[in-house]
């Protein structure tokens, strides 16, 4: 095996610029490949993370809606059940001076609230009389904190004497910002009272928020409601009711892996380029080899294994770099954000064993095969031609 070692070295060797230049390139290609989808990846898993806490600490794990009367304690004997917000739900109006404009009307028990709901909030909890309302909702009827706004719901109650829904003027005791569309620019939370008075409705709640203990998931709660109330609740997990978000954001990140996944093609292309100026320089070799009776499969091997030294160094640098980043962009926040755009002043990152292994999939799929097809088409070679290169 002493001819094998020696074709090897003499590969692995050589020292002409062109041959040199290009394994550089190859190696910086995988290396930039493997950096660019692990930084992607973490990136948007971090921001997937924060918007899924800001989603859970608006609503909670479990969203409720009671079918039946309102007032029976399903609740109560169920282990991992944390803490369970009852409330009061109506579509109404948000009177202005200009406008008015159709809002949510979410009545829960302000006792409750500043421990249940994990929001940023400006100002104070709402007591009897007030209200706080979305910071998007805000800008757009120009009120802020101590100003007034006038409410009424006119869906599914009962009228007064005069045949108009009861309206009622409250002070805006605080504002919360979530950052998400469809929170801050249409609710408003009210006392459980307040709603009581405005909805005038017999029902008792519309349904209860749920909050659920680290140590119990979210599956096995609903499958124990679902056995006690049979056909009285209507159950869905914080998933379940933003299925639309979270499946836009799902499809994002398979749009991203798969863009980024371009440049391991890229990278792949030039990998086999190199192997090929690397064998047509040292077709002499080959030729040698074949001369004495050397089997393809040995041939291909030494092709495969130089394919793989070359690009598995800049994918370990390139993993290693990212790896880096994330970490010391976890520790210590170094990369910005604007605060006024985002809902957060540091760029989140989050890197899932999961991902990595993708990663690592993925580059060796692509150095295997852009290796493996050049190593064919050398060994595959007839031998008259592969002599020639000795003249």
């Amino acid at each position: 095996m002493n001819w094998q070692k020696q074709i090897i070295n003499r590969f692995y060797s050589s020292s002409n610029n062109i041959g040199y230049n290009t394994s550089i390139f190859s190696m910086i290609g995988m290396g930039v490949g493997c950096f660019a989808i692990i930084i992607a990846l973490s990136v948007m898993n971090g921001f997937e993370n924060q918007v899924h806490q800001r989603l859970k600490g608006f609503e909670g794990d479990l969203h409720v809606l009671d079918n039946g009367n309102g007032q029976v304690d399903y609740f109560s004997n169920i282990e991992g059940i944390e803490l369970t917000m009852p409330y009061m739900e109506r579509k109404g109006v948000v009177k202005t001076n200009e406008t008015n404009l159709i809002v949510i009307m979410k009545a829960v028990d302000e006792k409750l609230m500043q421990e249940f709901y994990d929001i940023p909030i400006k100002g104070e909890m709402p007591k009897k009389g007030q209200a706080i309302i979305g910071q998007g909702l805000a800008n757009r009827i120009g009120k802020n904190i101590k100003d007034e706004i006038t409410l009424f719901s006119p869906i599914d109650q009962v009228y007064g004497i005069v045949g108009l829904p009861p309206i009622k003027t409250m002070e805006i005791s605080g504002i919360f910002s979530t950052q998400i569309l469809n929170y801050d620019d249409s609710f408003i939370f009210i006392t459980m009272d307040d709603g009581k008075n405005l909805f005038k409705r017999k029902r008792m709640y519309d349904g209860f928020d749920i909050k659920i203990s680290d140590d119990t998931t979210i599956e096995a709660v609903k499958s124990e409601l679902s056995d006690i109330a049979k056909y009285n609740l209507n159950i869905k997990s914080w998933k379940e009711k933003n299925r639309s978000l979270i499946d836009a954001m799902r499809m994002e990140r398979l749009g991203a892996i798969a863009i980024l996944g371009l440049i391991f093609l890229v990278a792949s292309f030039n990998l086999s380029s190199n192997l090929i100026l690397l064998s047509i320089r040292k077709m002499k070799e080959v030729g040698i080899i074949r001369a004495i009776g050397a089997p393809k499969y040995q041939i291909m091997s030494i092709m495969v294994r130089l394919g793989i030294k070359k690009a598995i160094k800049g994918s370990l640098a390139g993993i290693g770099i990212a790896l880096l980043i994330v970490f010391i962009q976890n520790t210590f926040f170094f990369i910005p954000l604007p605060s006024k755009i985002y809902f957060i002043d540091f760029l989140p990152m989050e890197l899932k064993m999961t991902d990595l292994l993708l990663v690592v999939i993925m580059v060796s799929t692509f150095i295997f095969f852009s290796s493996y097809f050049v190593a064919k088409k050398i060994a595959d070679l007839k031998l008259t031609r592969a002599l020639k290169w000795m003249k």
